[in-house]
């Protein structure tokens, strides 16, 4: 059975993703999601989480037409907001320390790093396992350069290899 932490940490990983409206998320997609991210959850589980999230917060369902789709609001910036702090600092006090990503996850991104693929922005983005978020510049990469550029703070990693990025928690977002 899992514990009020793994709970309340699902809980807040489910709310970090669902989007502002317009864009919108159906339980299915909350689902394969939270099993990418190492959680253990039915699709009706995770519909009766929205309901009850949705009583709480300022989320929102289109019932429009099935599967229903997600989102929070357009005036529930602040509340998304301080989903990301919560979940931030539920991470970083190391309640969840026992988290890590998957094996294949891992392979695909010395893939990624490897191949170098041509991006939008010229950057591949990285998620930590602590909840941080960054990037590394294609240009980078192309000079054999493991840079990390934290999306929110603009601190900024080095690492001698791949392996040691991967070692300190990052993998592609």
């Amino acid at each position: 059975m899992p514990s009020q932490n793994d709970t309340l940490l699902r809980l807040l990983t489910m709310l970090r993703h669902i989007p502002q409206h317009p864009q919108q998320i159906t339980a299915k997609e909350l689902t394969e999601r939270l099993e990418a991210d190492q959680f253990e959850v039915s699709k009706r589980t995770v519909e009766r989480d929205l309901l009850s999230l949705s009583e709480i917060f300022s989320l929102i369902s289109n019932e429009k037409s099935r599967p229903y789709g997600w989102s929070w609001s357009k005036q529930a910036n602040q509340q998304h907001e301080e989903i990301e702090q919560l979940l931030s600092k539920a991470i970083t006090v190391g309640k969840f320390a026992n988290f890590s990503y998957s094996d294949a996850l891992r392979e695909e991104t010395r893939e990624m790093l490897y191949q170098m693929p041509l991006t939008h922005d010229d950057h591949i983005h990285m998620k930590n396992e602590d909840g941080r978020f960054g990037k590394i510049s294609i240009f980078d990469l192309i000079e054999n350069k493991k840079i990390i550029k934290d999306k929110k703070t603009d601190a900024v990693y080095h690492f001698t290899n791949t392996e040691q990025l991967l070692e300190a928690g990052w993998v592609i977002d």
